[in-house]
């Protein structure tokens, strides 16, 4: 029985965590109204013959204004040629935006826009590895997909107006010329943005200049990283701006560097130093923060949600869990980036399985519920994998269940399959595999590095729970046996075909009566209704499965056979089952017969005797309803045949 007290605390955590689910728990790009038409046309996904150049630098300058919805600019692109003989390149342009002119070098290009490719003839052909450029002169109003890639809004009693850009996935060609793609990141860019002189711009890397002039602000943004087209980005308004920084304990420091709107920057103030500590956190748990040479930011945007541009996260609110998340993009996102969207958890699951590590080893009291919170989310439908099969629906590619939670989870419970020190030996060295630094990995890449941390093949686990759907029901029963032992007798169904058998070490906690003792358990489950004998030195009153919520599962029911059992009570076993049942039956009650009827009221098998297990293995699968006659009258209980 729980006493009030402990009812009113439960309920005080609960309704808490709703309250601030969205501020503690979001996940960063679903805040965005699910009315929205995700699914995109096929030609806005990759660019095509994207392996054909290698850019190497790329300079932007751009004229915008935030109460306007346009933009003109000059995209200057250094790229190598990919092949032996390169006679010209395409760049990927929405054609709702009109281009000026084309260069290379000095002199004009001859180019076709269409579909939305440009498509440039080159002066020369280049031979492999040879270096050239081209600069495309633009200008127009961007179109609007996904999340909204170009921006304007505002903010404040005042209406202010505030422009932003979010590319991720497929929006970086509405509003500039660029390779969009998951093959090359950009070696070196260099942003150069001129607005009316009132606004400030926030950008990826380090502000190496701004100029003010009569009516303009330029302000000249750095970056000496490889990065990813979809993390370039620009926001601008009437920002102010205050730093933090990370004091590491060699004496270096770290900036972090926040643009917030005027009304929300006493607030923000309050709020933004704990950055410094979870960015300690992560350098403790997995490597260095990757761009300490240059910064690490937020830029107050126009939405609820939150997106980890490179060095600069754009941000909607800065509750903890939001901080936490985009931060840890910086590590996995940005540093290191999903080699297919296909693979978006490398991304997503990650940083939402870093956020939890940062409830678990700073905000404390909300680790038990960031797990309930996230494995309830996962379990709101039966099926769903963490890999994605179609990647031209955004809505798909960020589902907050599937690409992050159960994306995180199933990070959370390889911790618990290979141990602590081998699966942050394998996140660690997965950060820093040469092989895959400032640039894209794939989901073999990361399994690989686990494999060699644990000395062991994931195969199993990574086909159950990176490509297979569901999750597993586990029941069990428990009895006491001689000399101390207790055995625990443990099936599982399963809530997708995909799967037939989930193969985990299962943790079941036994207790005593009144719970003043305990006994952990680490149940290698392989097989349905296994069965494992425990040296047990008490008397074991109750046994819970997974207490600490390290597995994706359910219970379905947990049945007690002990000498105490002398009611009237009578307990199936498990349910659901696959091949047989167990009948618990107290020893005061006589069973005479056992019929097994099927939901048409068909009478299926019919035991003329007690039999405790009885053979359901010829059974079609389906709901059964089993009689057991006895001296006192008919036990009824339906059952489950998978």
């Amino acid at each position: 029985m729980i006493r009030l007290a402990n009812i009113l605390l439960l309920l005080c955590i609960c309704f808490t965590a709703i309250a601030q689910k969205d501020e503690l728990f979001i996940s960063d790009k679903i805040a965005l109204e699910e009315s929205r038409n995700f699914l995109l046309k096929s030609n806005f996904v990759e660019s095509r013959n994207n392996t054909l150049t290698d850019f190497i630098y790329q300079r932007m300058e751009w004229q915008v204004d935030p109460a306007v919805r346009y933009i003109s600019g000059n995209v200057t692109s250094y790229f190598k040629s990919q092949t032996e003989l390169l006679n010209s390149i395409e760049f990927d342009l929405s054609d709702s935006l009109t281009v000026d002119s084309v260069f290379t070098g000095n002199s004009k290009a001859i180019f076709t826009h269409q579909d939305n490719k440009i498509s440039i003839e080159l002066t020369d052909p280049l031979s492999n590895d040879q270096l050239d450029s081209v600069s495309i002169f633009y200008h127009g109003t961007p179109p609007k997909s996904g999340f909204g890639s170009f921006e304007t809004s505002s903010h404040g009693t005042e209406f202010t107006p505030v422009l932003w850009t979010l590319s991720e996935p497929y929006g970086a060609m509405e509003w500039w010329p660029c390779k969009q793609s998951l093959a090359d990141k950009i070696d070196s860019i260099d942003i150069i943005v001129t607005t009316p002189e009132q606004y400030k711009t926030a950008s990826n890397g380090i502000l190496v200049s701004e100029q003010l002039n009569d009516t303009t602000r330029i302000m000249h943004w750095q970056h000496r990283f490889p990065i990813a087209t979809y993390l370039v980005a620009i926001a601008v308004t009437d920002y102010k701006r205050y730093s933090d920084y990370l004091e590491k304990e060699n004496g270096d420091t770290i900036e972090i560097l926040n643009y917030v709107y005027p009304e929300d920057f006493e607030d923000a103030q309050r709020k933004t130093p704990i950055t410094a500590e979870i960015m300690q956190l992560y350098e403790n748990l997995i490597g260095e923060y990757p761009f300490a040479a240059e910064k690490y930011g937020h830029a107050q945007f126009g939405w609820s949600g939150g997106m980890e541009h490179q060095t600069m996260s754009f941000m909607g609110s800065f509750g903890f869990g939001l901080i936490a998340h985009e931060l840890a993009h910086q590590w996995f996102g940005d540093y290191i980036t999903m080699g297919s969207w296909q693979d978006i958890w490398l991304n997503e699951g990650f940083a939402t399985y870093l956020t939890g590590l940062s409830y678990e080893n700073i905000e404390t009291e909300w680790w038990p519920v960031w797990k309930q919170v996230y494995s309830d989310q996962v379990k709101e439908e039966p099926g769903g994998a963490v890999y994605v099969t179609d990647t031209t629906s955004v809505e798909r590619l960020f589902s907050s269940r599937l690409s992050y939670a159960k994306g995180a989870y199933l990070l959370h419970m390889l911790r618990w399959v290979i141990g602590e020190d081998a699966f942050f030996q394998g996140l660690k060295n997965y950060f820093e595999d040469p092989a895959i630094a400032n640039g894209f990995a794939r989901s073999e890449d990361v399994i690989s590095h686990f494999e060699q941390a644990a000395d062991t093949s994931l195969t199993g686990f990574f086909n159950d729970w990176l490509y297979g759907e569901g999750y597993p029901i586990y029941s069990a029963s428990f009895k006491p046996t001689d000399y101390g032992k207790t055995l625990i007798t443990l099936s599982q169904s399963t809530t997708h075909e995909s799967v037939d058998f989930f193969g985990m070490p299962v943790p079941v906690r036994l207790y005593n009566a009144g719970r003043t003792d305990s006994l952990n358990a680490r149940l290698e489950h392989t097989n349905n209704q296994q069965q494992f004998i425990l040296e047990t030195d008490f008397h074991i009153a109750e046994l819970v499965i997974d207490p600490d919520l390290w597995l994706l599962s359910e219970t379905e029911e947990v049945v007690g056979v002990t000498d105490e059992l002398s009611t009237h009570s009578i307990k199936i076993f498990p349910n659901p089952a696959t091949t047989e049942i167990t009948l618990v039956v107290p020893t005061a009650i006589h069973i005479s017969h056992i019929r097994i009827i099927d939901m048409a009221g068909i009478e299926v098998k019919h035991l003329n005797a007690y039999k405790p297990i009885i053979n359901i293995s010829d059974l079609p699968v389906g709901t059964y309803v089993l009689n057991a006659e006895h001296s006192s009258g008919i036990f009824s209980s339906k059952f489950v045949k998978h």
